[in-house]
């Protein structure tokens, strides 16, 4: 038997279960978990914003940890080897795996959504989905590849970032705060603007590779964009908040033949006029929706040739038994977190 914290009914706290430890088929891998992210998907599987596929199942999906068991067809993973998860589940045989759209599989699940996922002492996994860690990069980090990381690299690959471009992230969360390195240190951006509401986070948002910082919440975010770039706006916008305001304040930031990525995910719908924003400026608006396992693979790279500093992105550290004061501190903002950890 195994812990495993599971949502049993929406809007209500994570229960620690004791339950069985996973079976493995021929392909799978079990893993033994050390680190496991909270997401803010998280929050919103747990509220009912996206629907999980059954209940109760074991939310999380950034997870990390060491393979104890390996299924009898597995042969590129062995036991004892130090992994993160990929957590697309995927065909393998439409038009969209095929050409390396795994995200958009025809038959896509989500670990940690549709099956159970890594809020648990243990987690099965196909073994195709899981990346190895180099030995010096700490699980805690390495989890924070399966999402926090990977779909800030993501949003960025898809923004189609150029060197010189002015990128203006809105944001900057647990995975906003990598897309501030990223563009950076590896896009090469000309100019980033970091827009947040609290100042310790954009501190933090200058000392990794902002150029300019604005408190969205003590001035306007638009007149201060207009201001530092001159009037001209900025070349590519990413929202990773999702609320109804940022979207359409992000909008109003992005300049002539600009791209916009909404990556930030909420309840509420926008209005979008056409003329002035899309057709008039000439603008794309372009969606993000989770990572490749490619990308993952370039990432654990870039940071093991440390091009890419992790250190700064985990602000609370908890065991697995205290999932819901992890999932408190995120909602209510306790301390700004950036990323909450579950440690075993």
């Amino acid at each position: 038997m195994m812990k495993a914290a599971r949502l049993h009914r929406i809007g209500e706290k994570l229960r620690i279960d004791h339950v069985p430890i996973p079976e493995i088929g021929a392909s799978d891998v079990l893993i033994k978990i050390s680190a496991t992210g909270i997401c803010h998907s998280d929050l919103n599987y747990r509220n009912g914003v996206g629907a999980v596929a059954k209940l109760p199942i074991t939310l999380g999906h950034e997870m990390a940890g060491t393979v104890t068991e390996v299924g009898g067809d597995v042969r590129d993973v062995a036991k004892g080897e130090r992994v993160c998860v990929h957590y697309v589940l995927s065909c393998g045989e439409c038009v969209y795996c095929k050409s390396g759209k795994e995200n958009l599989c025809e038959k896509y699940k989500m670990i940690g959504k549709d099956v159970d996922g890594g809020f648990a002492e243990y987690v099965k996994v196909p073994a195709r989905n899981v990346l190895k860690l180099p030995d010096a990069m700490p699980f805690e980090q390495g989890s924070l590849l399966g999402c926090a990381v990977s779909t800030a690299f993501h949003a960025l690959r898809r923004a189609r970032v150029a060197i010189g471009d002015t990128v203006l992230i809105y944001g900057v969360g647990g995975v906003g705060i990598h897309a501030v390195q990223l563009a950076s240190e590896i896009f090469d951006a000309g100019k980033v603007i970091a827009i947040d509401k609290l100042d310790e986070k954009l501190e933090l948002a200058r000392k990794l590779g902002a150029d300019d910082v604005v408190n969205g919440a003590k001035s306007d975010p638009v007149k201060r964009v207009e201001e530092i770039t001159h009037g001209k706006l900025a070349d590519v916008v990413l929202e990773f908040i999702g609320q109804k305001i940022t979207i359409q304040t992000a909008i109003e930031c992005l300049g002539k033949g600009g791209r916009m990525v909404m990556v930030g995910i909420g309840p509420d719908n926008i209005v979008v006029s056409p003329y002035k924003t899309i057709i008039g400026k000439e603008i794309e608006l372009i969606g993000a929706d989770d990572h490749l396992k490619s990308e993952m693979a370039q990432l654990i790279d870039l940071v093991g040739a440390g091009k890419i500093d992790l250190s700064h992105s985990i602000t609370h550290r908890l065991p697995l038994e205290d999932v819901n004061t992890g999932f408190e501190i995120l909602s209510k903002g306790i301390g700004n977190p950036l990323r909450v950890v579950l440690v075993q």
